[in-house]
């Protein structure tokens, strides 16, 4: 793992409104460096529930609830994601008000309603199927089934659910793939897409066996067990050669690309060069807590 990486998670500030897509760990940190009031969030959507994604869920919710409960005024908070959400939001909520049940006798609020209980301001969204699952007064968002699960059992695949997100606003079109494999779904979602915010999870092919094989080396895997996770880097993640391919495809103006390879000690330069071997528009690889910003479609670093 790299200190400079936190697990995926992206903010996207609309004319002053924040939205969170994915919430790994290091989130609240990374907040909080940002100089962002996390407590202003007060939407949150996932792409799917991998830990890598979603653990940071807890301390977002325990910021926003301590603030509620010391200041007052607080809005409800709503978490949108697949199958399963509302099971994270509730375990994620027990977790956090452990830790406040000490206090509840001698600071008795809104939230607190006696015998170690509180009231939630999380409200989950479930959704499993495509289609808008969002739409307020700045934004539109738009759910595609990826191929994250692709090589699940069909009996889990039907309960288990991965989405990209197509998000609509005055200022142009964003598309999160979100953890996907090649998707002719994700290609037409991303469609016309001003914007592609894509996983880079190999630089390479040659880059992604060489992770494969020291994974493999490093916890004695038997074959069977390397080949599997090797289908899951071809079949369910994108490469920078996935990524060109499916910006090209889709004609979007530029590539943002986000959560690298965690034990790559590339510069993420060399992701952006790959991508740019299939696809013509513009290429950024950030560090985390760069920002950019899009007028009329056009994106770039802010300045």
């Amino acid at each position: 793992m790299r200190l400079d990486r936190s697990e995926p998670s992206t903010l996207l500030i609309v004319d002053g409104r924040e939205y969170l897509i994915d919430c790994g760990i290091g989130t609240m940190r990374r907040m909080i460096e940002a100089g962002i009031k996390s407590e202003q969030i007060k939407t949150i959507f996932f792409t799917h529930l991998h830990a890598d994604h979603d653990l940071g869920l807890a301390d977002v919710m325990a910021n926003d609830f301590v603030h509620a409960d010391l200041f007052g005024a607080a809005a409800s908070f709503n978490i949108y994601g697949p199958p399963q959400t509302r099971e994270l939001v509730d375990a994620a909520f027990h977790f956090i008000t452990i830790g406040f049940r000490p206090f509840e006798a001698e600071n008795p609020s809104a939230y607190r309603l006696g015998n170690g209980q509180f009231a939630s301001p999380f409200v989950a969204h479930e959704f499993d199927r495509d289609g808008v699952i969002f739409r307020d007064d700045k934004i539109s968002v738009t759910a595609a089934e990826n191929s994250h699960y692709a090589l699940m059992p069909t009996q889990q695949r039907e309960v288990l659910k991965s989405y990209s997100y197509r998000i609509e606003t005055p200022h142009g079109v964003i598309v999160f793939t979100g953890d996907t494999g090649p998707s002719d779904a994700v290609a037409r979602l991303a469609k016309g897409a001003d914007v592609l915010v894509a996983e880079a999870s190999s630089r390479d092919r040659e880059d992604r066996d060489r992770f494969i094989r020291s994974m493999a080396a490093r916890n004695h895997w038997l074959p069977k067990r390397a080949q599997t996770f090797r289908a899951h880097f071809i079949s369910e993640h994108l490469d920078t050669d996935n990524i060109g391919e499916l910006a090209t495809k889709a004609g979007v103006k530029a590539v943002v690309l986000y959560h690298y390879d965690p034990l790559d000690k590339a510069d993420q330069s060399a992701y952006a060069s790959g991508v740019k071997k299939k696809f013509a528009g513009s290429v950024f690889a950030p560090d985390d807590l760069d920002r950019y910003c899009m007028i009329t479609g056009i994106v770039g670093p802010c300045r």
